[in-house]
């Protein structure tokens, strides 16, 4: 009997059949306005072709006046030697520093100032925020809201970013219904759908959700199919285990190659990693934190190698509230609470281990990591991944 390969070897088994299918990463460029460039990837460095500001300004309300002309202040300005001006406004020609409003009163006579000011005081010079040229976002950076912020300040109107991977999940089974449905007993509400959408959506996919689809091979073939023509990835979720309903495996060999057939991890030990066509596909298993972790381990990666960039996730070194126990022939993945309250490092307490354990499973700040042996003893300190 061959053993399932441990998470690192089941991607990449995966990622030869990906590679031998023609499948390539990271995906091509496009252009969007810079106020639609939040949460995309640089394509390519971006620089300043404006410098900001663009001209001598004002950094404060008062005054612009020759600094020579301050010298032994308190003088007395005559009104064709200073010119009012405001916070932000371009520097006069002939003037080269600003006296603030509170430093100088202004009567019928002229200004009476009251400081002595150096040339370019309370003045900000060209460029002194962005200069001109400046590397401002590098090939590969995430752009938040105030890297747009600073793109749009230097005169960028449009970015290349990397195209948008998009990711299909589709839910399967006769018993699965939508949330606001009509529900009978036997119905189990799909979850898996929006939170495999709100997975992928955080890490910068185009995901959709498409009908769910009963359990039928040919209809499931048939949406698989229409899935791969225009996606990047494929998340078909249930029916990759061995049930007398479980088709997930046979459609997928059937239409192209199924390249990982259960991976030595718990939970989601019978996710299934293929390729149809050039498209990846996994197989998810149905229950809800099988789910989660199958995204977190093979979907997330994925994205990042298409999008050509993707933070890890954060990590912590934590105390252990309680004791994990571990699995000889799997790696198992723990959602933990952490509480950073008194101690010199967060304390993590593990929450419920079961596979259907949603709730458990949304009040996670992350998870740890347990390789395959006894676990970890109570006060052990591991490495928790936090959830952004």
């Amino acid at each position: 009997m061959s053993r399932d390969p441990d998470p690192t070897e089941a991607r990449a088994r995966w990622h030869m059949a990906l590679g031998e299918a023609g499948f390539v990463a990271p995906l091509g460029s496009e252009r969007v306005p810079v106020g639609e460039a939040v949460g995309r990837v640089a394509a390519q460095a971006i620089s300043a072709v404006r410098p900001s500001p663009p001209l001598r300004v004002a950094a404060m309300d008062g005054i612009a006046v020759r600094a020579e002309d301050t010298e032994g202040a308190p003088r007395l300005l005559a009104t064709t030697d200073f010119e009012l001006i405001d916070t932000g406004a371009p520097l006069p020609d002939g003037f080269d520093a600003v006296v603030v409003r509170e430093q100088v009163t202004i009567d019928g006579a002229g200004a009476h100032v009251q400081e002595t000011v150096a040339p370019g005081r309370h003045v900000r010079p060209v460029g002194e925020d962005i200069p001109f040229d400046e590397v401002l976002i590098q090939a590969g950076q995430r752009l938040g809201a105030f890297d747009v912020a600073l793109v749009a300040a230097a005169g960028q109107a449009v970015v290349d970013v990397v195209r948008q991977p998009a990711v299909a999940i589709i839910p399967t089974g006769d018993e699965l219904r939508s949330a606001g449905e009509r529900l009978d007993a036997h119905h189990v509400i799909d979850s898996n759908g929006p939170m495999l959408i709100a997975q992928a959506t955080a890490d910068g996919a185009r995901a959709t959700l498409h009908p769910r689809v009963t359990d039928d091979p040919k209809l499931l073939a048939a949406e698989v199919m229409r899935a791969v023509l225009s996606n990047d990835l494929v998340l078909l979720v249930a029916g990759s285990s061995r049930g007398r309903r479980d088709y997930a495996r046979d459609v997928l060999d059937e239409l192209g190659e199924v390249a990982v057939d259960g991976v030595a991890v718990r939970p989601g030990h019978p996710v299934l990693l293929a390729v149809v066509g050039t498209t990846p596909v996994i197989g998810v298993p149905g229950y809800p934190v099988s789910a989660a972790f199958t995204y977190e381990l093979f979907a997330r990666p994925l994205l990042g190698e298409l999008l050509g960039a993707l933070p890890p996730r954060p990590t912590v070194e934590v105390r252990l509230a309680e004791a994990i126990g571990g699995r000889d022939d799997s790696t198992c993945m723990v959602a933990v609470e952490l509480d950073s309250a008194g101690g010199d490092m967060p304390t993590a307490t593990p929450c419920a281990r079961r596979a259907g354990a949603l709730r458990s499973l949304a009040g996670a700040d992350g998870y740890v990591i347990v390789p395959p042996g006894e676990g970890f003893a109570a006060g052990a300190v591991v490495t928790a991944l936090v959830f952004a």
